[in-house]
């Protein structure tokens, strides 16, 4: 019998044993610094052969409230959902979307050129492809050992 294993599953599980193991530190350290005032996006990432591609949920979020950060292997997506309620007397039953400021880091699996990369926002949905780095030839190169006297 073939078992099949599933990276993202498994990802998601060590996720969890890292939120468990640190996130009573990091939550009493968010709370002291007034930080636990936030949320995070949802996001997909995928790959092709030269190619990354990223896509955030953020609906309800302008253009101009989001800012990108793209490093060689690490990407920041910040900004702000503004709140939308109406004026007025109203009495709310239920409230589960989130409003505030978000910040979200992703470590890429490989360097990308940040020059190619371009983003859009179209229906709630951001869309971000980066483009891999690849060396136009890879060099190989002898490094000697010197030779220490004691």
């Amino acid at each position: 019998m073939v078992r099949r294993i599933k990276p993202v599953l498994r990802m998601a599980g060590v996720e969890k044993e890292i939120e468990k193991r640190v996130g009573d530190v990091a939550y009493q350290r968010k709370e002291l610094l007034g930080l636990d005032e936030h949320w995070n996006p949802r996001l997909d990432i995928s790959e092709k052969e030269n190619e990354i591609m990223i896509e955030v949920e953020l609906p309800g979020v302008a253009q101009k409230d989001v800012a990108l950060l793209l490093h060689s292997n690490r990407l920041e997506i910040k900004g702000m959902k503004r709140e939308s309620l109406p004026r007025g007397r109203i009495s709310y039953i239920r409230l589960e979307r989130e409003y505030g400021i978000f910040r979200r880091f992703v470590f890429l699996p490989e360097v990308v050129i940040p020059e190619q990369a371009s983003a859009s926002l179209e229906n709630g949905v951001l869309r971000i492809k980066l483009r891999k780095y690849k060396p136009k030839r890879d060099r190989e190169f002898v490094l000697k050992i010197k030779q220490v006297k004691d």
